[in-house]
Formats: C-alpha cells, structure tokens, sequence
C-alpha cells in the first residue's frame, strides 16, 4: 500500500491548487502545455515548505488519471465494452481507424474515457516537484529522499501508462515521443526512485520501482534486465491506487462506471476466460448485476474483484498499479520454456488452477503468457498494448459488424489527439502514426 498520505490542512491546500490548475487547463490551446498557471504565486513552487503538497498533489492527480486510463484501455480493447447512446463515446469502442478528437484526448480523469490530458497533468506536476527537489537540500526539506523516491515512482508510473496508451505523445511544448521513448524515460524515473527509496530505507517504493521498471525494460526489450529487476519483488506485493468513496476523483473507476453509471461492461468475449485446460479463471471472473445498462439494452458484467455489495464498499476498492503477480509474469516471458512454466504454475497454484503441461517452444510459450496475462492481470490496464506489442488478433475482428452502426476498426493504440497537435507548435505532422495495426513499428 501507499506509504505517504496527506493531513487535512495539506488536503484543503491541494485541492485549491488543483482547482486552479485545471482552471487553467479548460483553455484548449494551453491544455496540454501544462504550464504552471498564472493565477498561482510562483512562490508556490519555489518554497520548500510546500514540498509535501507538490508531491501529494501529482500522487492524487496520478490515481485519479490511472483509473481513467484502465477503463479507457479496457474499452479500447477486448475487455470493456461502452454501453451507453452517446456516438462520441462509440468511436473509442469501435477502435475507429483514424480518429484524434475522441474524448481521450481531452476528458477529465473523471471521465469514463480521458486518458491524455489527467496523465499529461500527473507527470507534468511530478517532473515539476523532482525539479524543485533537486535544488533543495535535506536541511530544507523533511523527508526529501522519501518524497524524491514518490515523485519518481509516480512519473515513472505516468510516463509508462503514456507509452502503453498512446502510439505517441509530446512533453513541455516539445517534439514526438514514440512508445519507446516513453518507457525510456519511465527507466530513467524508476532507477533514480530506487536510489532514492533505499536512502530513506522505503521498501515500498523501492519494489514499486522494480516493478515499474522491470514492466519498462521488457517493453524494450531487455530480458536480463527485467528479470534481475522482477526477481527482487517479494511474494504478495502489491500497489494500489488508493480509492474511497468521498469524492469521484478517488472512486475506483471500474466499480463507477459500471456498477454505479450503468455506462459500461464487460466484453461479451471476456465474460468467461478460460485456461486452456478448460476452467473459468477465478483472476478473471465476471458478476452479472440485475441493474440495466445506460443504453438500455446490454447486459451488465463486472470483473469480481472489483464488485461489491455497497457504493461506499465498491468506490473503495483499490486499482493496482504494480503487483508481484505482474513481476513474476515479466520473469517467466523474459526467461521463456520450462522456467516460464514453473513460474506460471505456481499462479495457477494459488488460484487453485490446473497446471500447464504443454509444449514448451517460444511460439508455445508466447501464446501460454498472452492468455496468462490476460487472465492475471484482467481489467488492470495492461490487455490493449499486450494485443499491440504480441500481434493479437483483434476482438471483435476488424470490419465485423459494430451493434450501434458502422464496423470495427484497426486501432491498437491512441494516436496524438488533436488537442495537443493544435497546441504544440513542434509537432512534425509528417511523423504522426495513425496507430492502425500492422502500419507502425510496435516498440
């Protein structure tokens, strides 16, 4: 769990900041510049004593923007489907060939579908306390190496969530970044989190980082570097997103959107996972709910291990961010063959699952992590680029039959939205990618 939290005069502080921030962020043309507002004394930032609060702040604003990043993602892929009248809505869930006005780009972390602009904010405001951190000295700041080692961990975690998401993104008013520029930067986060959390002796964060950082160098590539890293992660670590009911900027934002709008549900397809010895994944279980959905028409299912009996129980349920389950499923794709299996059964053991044994070559052993991934880590925002990275065959297929008029697209990742193309006056529009599968390199 999270170590850091915050007092209620830090709060009361925080939320006139933030409200401040995003008061400035509606204007459309500075939206994805993210610069410190005006309208807040520079002496905000400048002033060590405010150190905390900066932290605190890019902490709220990341577990806001994560939860709308793993509903959009599950909605963008073969987990979540929008069950709503809305068309805006349509075109995400369609995975519309060519679309970069959709409310990706542009809608709140409370919104079912923002993605871009909550996580643009998170990272900006967490890049901006590492800055201020930096200048300051131990003397002048009451934890300093623990809040370094969070601001880290969270822009770590934004520049991931970024890279996963989008085919490409642009920083501080500069150039394109593609997918694997993203995971690097999140690498150079992770590393000095890691340095930072074992100077103040914070356990957490520093296995967060490994997490963080073992998921970033698999993503480029480099196996042996992401097995030393994952290998660290002790059993039953976990790192949440905290959630609760008080506020919608901290409910969990399957539970809301499902449970409580009735606005989406789970893909026909996923309703019934199965391993390939035929069992229903308990990982991935679905509850139908007897409430009707916003469109009045599809059925309503929710992930299990986001359901619950109450409002006030199910906002709190926390979103994980990082997990140990997720550290050894990086160990066993990057060390392949019977280790892989090992590992995964011992998973499976847990969930009281049958055990793999079946072939262990590489093309046998990919599909075997693909399904275990999808499975083990269900409605946790990682399906949507395992379907890039891996090739998957797209669910419902390309061109199949769309319920609300139109067929599906090719998408596999969200392309710079028009919000930030408008803005930025570096983006060479001769290097944007549509994110149409099979027209783009994959990372």
């Amino acid at each position: 769990m999270r170590t850091h939290t915050m007092n209620s005069t830090s709060r009361r502080l925080a939320g006139v900041v933030l409200a401040l921030l995003w008061a400035t962020a509606c204007n459309s043309d500075r939206l994805l510049t993210v610069q410190a507002p005006n309208s807040v004394p520079a002496t905000l930032f400048d002033d060590p004593a405010n150190a905390t609060l900066m932290v605190n702040s890019a902490i709220g604003d990341f577990e806001c923007a994560f939860g709308a990043f793993v509903t959009t993602e599950g909605i963008a892929t073969d987990e979540l489907q929008d069950a709503t009248i809305t068309a805006a809505n349509w075109q995400l869930d369609r995975r519309d060939d060519g679309f970069t006005s959709g409310s990706y780009g542009t809608g709140s972390c409370t919104s079912t579908e923002g993605v871009y602009t909550p996580m643009s904010t998170a990272r900006w405001e967490a890049d901006q306390a590492l800055k201020r951190l930096a200048g300051w000295t131990d003397a002048q700041v009451a934890n300093r190496q623990t809040l370094i080692a969070e601001a880290n961990v969270y822009s770590g975690y934004a520049y991931t969530t970024l890279g996963m998401a989008m085919c490409q993104a642009a920083f501080d008013l500069g150039p394109l970044v593609d997918q694997t520029g993203m995971f690097a930067l999140a690498e150079k986060r992770f590393t000095d989190a890691i340095a930072a959390a074992q100077a103040a002796g914070q356990t957490n964060l520093l296995n967060a980082a490994y997490v963080g950082r073992a998921r970033v160098r698999l993503f480029q590539h480099n196996k042996s570097g992401a097995a030393a890293d994952a290998g660290l992660v002790p059993k039953g670590f976990v790192f949440n997103a905290a959630n609760d009911a008080t506020t919608s900027r901290r409910f969990n934002h399957i539970y809301n959107a499902i449970s409580t709008n009735g606005n989406t549900t789970v893909e026909v397809s996923a309703r019934q996972l199965k391993t390939e010895n035929g069992e229903i994944d308990p990982r991935s279980a679905t509850v139908q709910l007897t409430t009707r959905a916003a469109d009045g028409v599809s059925q309503l299912f929710i992930p299990s291990k986001f359901n619950a009996s109450s409002l006030a129980a199910g906002d709190a349920i926390p979103q994980p961010i990082a997990t140990y389950e997720e550290a050894q499923l990086i160990l066993a794709e990057a060390q392949g063959g019977a280790q892989a299996v090992t590992i995964i059964n011992a998973l499976r053991a847990t969930a009281n699952l049958k055990p793999y044994t079946g072939a262990t070559d590489d093309g046998s052993i990919t599909q075997l992590i693909v399904s275990e991934r999808q499975r083990a880590l269900f409605a946790q925002g990682f399906r949507a680029f395992d379907v890039e990275r891996f090739n998957v065959a797209l669910t419902p297929a390309a061109g199949s039959q769309y319920r609300e008029g139109g067929v599906y697209g090719h998408t596999v990742c969200l392309p710079l939205p028009d919000v930030e193309r408008a803005a930025n006056p570096n983006i060479d529009p001769t290097k944007l990618i549509s994110g149409v599968q099979g027209q783009f390199t994959v990372p």
